[in-house]
């Protein structure tokens, strides 16, 4: 896949990320995090939207929210009053949808709107 060099691609673990330019995030951060819709495997977004259907994640996709969502709360800019490592340690126990939409909701209380 070659990408021009002015576009910011990223590689973390089988998922490329390439920013979209339009839509740059909004707050000065050494490393900004990756928002789903620009992975460019697709893999993700095929887990993404298995999970916003409802419908079971393979064992796979789970993995490849999870890495998502530990990259994007790693960079993210939270409240104040967030514990990080908190969130970041409930990544690995999730194991359904139901966690899943739990952990995006409390995430977003500290700023983190992970889809």
């Amino acid at each position: 896949m070659s990408q021009p060099h002015d576009v910011d691609t990223e590689q973390i673990g089988p998922l490329v990320f390439v920013a979209n330019q339009n839509y740059p995030y909004p707050f000065k951060t050494d490393k900004p995090p990756r928002y789903w819709m620009e992975e460019q495997t697709g893999a993700l977004a095929t887990a993404v939207e298995t999970y916003m259907n409802g419908d079971r994640l393979s064992a796979e996709q789970l993995e490849l929210i999870k890495l998502y969502l530990t990259q994007y709360i790693e960079r993210v800019v939270l409240t104040a009053d967030a514990q990080r490592q908190r969130l970041l340690s409930r990544i690995a126990k999730l194991r359904t949808n139901n966690d899943i939409e739990t952990f995006a909701d409390h995430a977003s209380e500290y700023g983190a709107e992970v889809f």
